[in-house]
């Protein structure tokens, strides 16, 4: 199999010491994420991509270094690089940040909802700089991070979107990964997500529940409980319509991940509002006896 790092390279055409978070990007989230950063652990890569005209361009590529123990991560303090796909939750620079981590840190949502089913630990896994540069020879040689030195970081800083850029993190990347990667790209995750709209537009509680996982759980509730919650809210509406827009699917080896804004709105029995928001939404899924499945999703609500 061709290492699809060797594929994409040949299409190769200050925060001021405060710490953001993803509820300072709100504005900008509600933008298309055409940009994906893209890490492969074998050969030590990262590369900072963006989709262009139905394919992932490499915009950037450079050394990575990586956790100093090989493997997916598992535990707190085992020392590895956690694999699968995330997103970028706060930014640190200045001040604020411990010299070892150079100028500036990004922090992923590891463990993230996907990581917590399956019993994975630990925090502060992120993307970032060294006050260090001899490390960046090594090619493993962080507690479980991805680093650079501080002017790739700089580099790379102006294509993350907090909470909307995603970081897919894989044990080697080969070119049947990417093939199923950019966004729209599969067929059937996607065609499932259209199914799943739909069912929830139509108020169908039965069918709407037929997507979700067996082991699903979200918000404290697991797919019993879900259901009794969504059950109560449809009972009081007349309509629901959910809006979605830029839609993105992200392909793993161990899941798929969706990606949209959601402008849910809905309408009471007796005429009035029920409720309205818009908010970035994403969904974690897994297959089921060969099926997709949303085994877990998020909500981040944006300025309406």
């Amino acid at each position: 199999m061709v290492p699809a790092f060797a594929i994409l390279a040949s299409m190769v055409s200050s925060l001021g010491g405060a710490t953001r978070s993803i509820a300072s990007d709100a504005i900008a989230a509600s933008a298309a994420p055409t940009t994906a950063i893209l890490v492969d652990k074998k050969l030590s890569r990262l590369l900072v991509t963006k989709y262009v005209n139905g394919k992932y361009e490499v915009i950037k590529s450079y050394h990575a270094t990586l956790g100093k123990v090989k493997g997916d991560k598992e535990t707190e303090g085992d020392n590895k690089t956690p694999e699968g796909i995330y997103t970028f939750k706060s930014v640190t620079s200045g001040k604020k940040l411990p010299a070892k981590f150079g100028e500036m840190a990004f922090y992923m949502n590891y463990p993230n909802t996907y990581d917590e089913f399956a019993g994975r630990t630990g925090n502060s896994i992120m993307l970032h700089a060294t006050n260090a540069p001899d490390r960046l020879k090594e090619s493993f040689d962080s507690e479980g991070c991805v680093v650079v030195d501080n002017r790739e970081i700089a580099e790379i800083k102006p294509y993350i979107k907090l909470g909307l850029t995603p970081i897919l993190i894989f044990s080697e990347l080969l070119e049947s990964d990417t093939a199923m990667m950019a966004p729209g790209q599969d067929t059937k995750v996607r065609g499932f997500f259209d199914h799943w709209i739909k069912a929830w537009e139509s108020k169908s509680i039965e069918d709407y529940i037929s997507y979700y996982h067996t082991d699903f759980a979200a918000n404290g509730m697991n797919k019993t409980k879900w259901k009794e919650f969504k059950s109560a809210l449809i009972s009081r509406y007349s309509t629901i319509s959910i809006g979605p827009e830029s839609v993105h699917v992200y392909r793993h080896p161990k899941y798929s991940m969706i990606t949209f804004t959601q402008n849910y709105q809905s309408k009471l029995k007796h005429g009035g509002w029920g409720h309205r928001s818009r908010g970035t939404k994403i969904l974690y899924v897994a297959e089921e006896a060969g099926e997709p499945k949303i085994i877990a999703e998020t909500y981040t609500t944006l300025m309406w």
